[in-house]
């Protein structure tokens, strides 16, 4: 499909560290949801290790044709923003920022030497955040006959999807389901109801 059916959200930040030959390479993976929280945060980290050598990162930021940027800040062109963004371009997950930073330790590391720390220093990051995963889905509202509300909550508990009835002249509930199956579930219930369920769907998106 063309649209993102799952992505991630890191809910709690990640740190690594990894020393390779006297550096030391420090992994910080955060959620940024806008490009200027992505330079504040990049900028703290300056301020916090003001000796540091090099403070490379990249982000993704955007469910759908993501903005993408990443800096060497003065490492060998492609050897470290480059390493860090594909970190995060495959990791399934939005609104990523992760960040780098390099104490030199004297010994130079070589062109692939600089990828596999920052890759590492990056990978490693991102394993220590916790993230929840997250899918697009469609909102209905559902009018419902009283005789009809157990077998639709029946179809539904087999999904996994949760009903928060309203109990009025009808029984009115607010559902989410994933669009992977919105088509079979949205039939199962007109099957089941005879087409006497009114299923209004209200939005669409990441939830």
């Amino acid at each position: 499909m063309s649209r993102m059916e799952e992505t991630g959200k890191i809910v709690t930040p990640g740190e690594s560290e990894v020393i390779i030959k006297k550096s030391r390479f420090l992994g910080y993976a955060a959620a940024a949801k806008s490009p200027e929280e992505a330079a504040d945060i990049v900028s703290g980290i300056r301020k916090e290790h003001y000796s540091a050598r090099h403070v490379c990162y990249a982000y993704s930021i955007g469910e759908k044709n993501p903005l993408l940027k990443f800096s060497d800040d003065g490492e060998p062109q492609g050897t470290a923003g480059k390493p860090i963004l594909d970190v995060v371009t495959r990791s399934g997950v939005s609104d990523i920022l992760i960040v780098v930073t390099r104490y030199f330790g004297g010994i130079l590391l070589g062109t692939g030497g600089l990828v596999r720390a920052y890759t590492e220093a990056a990978d490693e990051a991102l394993k220590k955040a916790e993230i929840v995963k997250l899918c697009m889905c469609s909102y209905y509202n559902v009018q419902l006959d009283y005789s009809d509300f157990e077998p639709v909550r029946y179809i539904l508990s087999g999904h996994g999807i949760a009903m928060n009835p309203e109990y009025g002249e009808a029984v009115n509930a607010e559902i989410k389901i994933p669009v992977a199956i919105e088509d079979m579930v949205v039939k199962s219930i007109t099957e089941k109801t005879a087409g006497r369920a009114v299923l209004d769907k209200i939005d669409e998106r990441m939830g």
